[in-house]
Formats: C-alpha cells, structure tokens, sequence
C-alpha cells in the first residue's frame, strides 16, 4: 500500500476520532514507558498479533541475551479505555467474528466505511498521533486475514517503525535534556576548548579531559554509563576494514582494560545527524574484571574542521534490562555538534 495514500486515510480518521473526543478538551500527558507497546486484542488472537508486530518492530539488542526495542504488554479489549492514553497504543484484529471482542471494538472505533476498507480494500493499517493523549502513537491494524495484516506489515514496517523511533527521541530528549537538567558549564566549556560540544544531563562526571591526547571521557554509575570523544586531525580512514583497525587500536589506547568482543561485533555505513559515518556495535568486556555489556560507536570525517571523530557509548548493568539506558545515552551523543 502507498503509505501517502495511507497518510490521506488518516486525515479523516483523525478527523473522526477528534469529533468523539471534542476540540475542546485538553488532552493529557501520554503515559507509561517509551518503549512499550500497548497490544489491545483478543487473548485468543494474541500469537497471531505478535508475529505481526514482530514484523514491524525487529530490532533486538543484544547484551548478549536478546532484548527487544520494544516491549510488549497485552490489554483485553473491554480494558481499552484503561490503556487508551498510553503513549504506544496498537489496536489489533482479524477476522469477522462476531463474538471476537477485538473485532468489536474495531467496528467501534472506525466508522463503517473505514471498516469496511480495512476488510475489503488497502488499508489494513490506520496510524495516527495524539488522538487520546499528546505524544502518543496510535495504530489500528485490521484484516479479513492475519496473511493480509502481515503482507501489508513488511511494506509499511519501516515507515511504522521510524514513527516509535521518532518519538521516542522525541519524548527521551525532554526527559534528558530539560534546561533545569543540563551542564551547561560544562557543555559551554567543551565549545570554548575543542570547538564541538554536546548537551550533557546531570549526574554524568568527568573522567578524562584532554587537549593534549584530543580525548574527552565523562560517566555515570548506578547504573553505569559511559560516551567518550576522541579526534584527531585529517581523515583517518577509507573503507570498512580500515575502520575496524582504526577503533579496534582506539580502545585499548584510550580504554586500557577494555576491548571489543569479536561476538556479534558489527560494522555498517549510517548517517550520524548530518554526517555520513560508519557505526560500529557489540560486546565490550574487561580483561581485568568479570565485566562487560552493550557498546555503539560512530566514526565520522568533519571536511570543514578537517578532524576525525570517534564517538564511543557503552553502559554495564548486570542482570538487568539495558536498551532503555544504552538509547538514552545514544540520544546524548546525537546531540554532538560541531560549532567551529
């Protein structure tokens, strides 16, 4: 399905979900957690619904135990206004059961046309934000089939996708850099002294700061959290294998007791805000220590400052989840900015 045409659909569902909710109240505050899916179906249709979302939302971190992206948490039907101002709200069917509650409430929320053209034409998935609250995601899935659902999942997935991932920078970079929350000494000190800086949240330290060795290195503990900044001047690289030597000696220089794992260690080109950078993640582990954990990396060439970065992120946090913290840490180093 075209997803402009998609788009168009929307308008007028949107229209029709504000008639119900009226113009004139205020919505609130979407609530739970950034990375939760709220999964509004029937129990009985919930194995079929996951593959589906399995579909849309596949990335995984590795730490080295799986951990997906998003998590997802499965509300009952006759539930949905408990959970309707949840900030990832996804409303699932199949199917023209009549005793399906899921099926029910889709009728419900669509109007009989919009119904009708998720059952017989192309629009098996409705997407919207802030109807019930604001910053919130809100998808429709509906089908005659679980096949159709899952056909239209894998063309629209990305797009699907990058509307979580968008508003989930959206809505951590609030929490993370409120202006009561930010150094901005330090950040401001960084500009005057290297000619880059980034927004830094409280609670990070500064463990290395150095104009000599080109290197900055701040950390937070409880959970532990690390984004270093090395440079050096010219381009220090030319293809993927050049970039695996680069960091791969990077590390133990600036590290010491770090390395990088050769387990699910990875190398892709990416854009790094308005640079063209190569990304690099996996495993580090210490050589002293029974320690380790998730990492990302970003390697990139400044042509106006003619310097080479290399931004490094990792967290430790045995035993517990580490994709909320390690993105959290990632949306810090996103903020780095050149200002030379």
């Amino acid at each position: 399905m075209n997803k402009y045409l998609m788009i168009t659909r929307l308008g007028l569902f949107f229209t029709i979900i504000l008639l119900w909710e009226g113009c004139d109240v205020v919505k609130p505050r979407a609530q739970g957690a950034d990375n939760e899916l709220v999964v509004v179906t029937s129990f009985e249709d919930r194995d079929a619904i996951q593959t589906v979302l399995t579909t849309i939302f596949n990335d995984t971190l590795y730490t080295p135990q799986p951990e997906p992206y998003y998590r997802t948490v499965w509300a009952d039907p006759e539930n949905f206004n408990d959970v309707k101002n949840h900030v990832n709200v996804i409303v699932a069917a199949f199917g023209d059961n009549p005793r399906n509650l899921g099926v029910k409430l889709v009728k419900n929320l669509l109007s009989p046309a919009q119904y009708k053209s998720t059952m017989e034409e192309q629009n098996q998935l409705i997407f919207a934000k802030d109807v019930f609250a604001r910053n919130q995601n809100y998808l429709i899935m509906n089908s005659l089939t679980i096949d159709k659902l899952l056909e239209h999942a894998e063309d629209q997935g990305p797009w699907l996708k990058k509307q979580y991932d968008d508003l989930f920078f959206k809505r951590q970079s609030v929490h993370l850099f409120e202006k009561s929350s930010r150094q901005k000494k330090l950040e401001k000190e960084l500009e005057e002294k290297y000619a880059w800086t980034m927004n830094i949240p409280w609670g990070f330290t500064v463990i290395a700061n150095s104009a000599e060795q080109q290197f900055f290195w701040m950390g937070r503990d409880i959970p532990y959290r690390w984004l270093a900044v090395q440079w050096e001047e010219g381009l220090s690289y030319s293809d993927s294998a050049s970039v695996d030597d680069h960091v791969k000696r990077l590390i133990p220089e600036y590290f010491e007791s770090i390395r990088y794992a050769d387990y699910l260690f990875n190398i892709e080109p990416v854009s790094f805000n308005h640079w063209g950078a190569w990304k690099i993640t996996g495993l580090w582990e210490s050589i002293e220590e029974a320690q380790g954990g998730p990492f990302i990396s970003y390697l990139f060439y400044d042509e106006a400052t003619n310097r080479t970065f290399f931004i490094h992120l990792m967290i430790f946090h045995p035993g517990k989840d580490k994709y909320l913290l390690l993105r959290q840490v990632d949306i810090v180093a996103h903020s780095f900015s050149i200002t030379q």
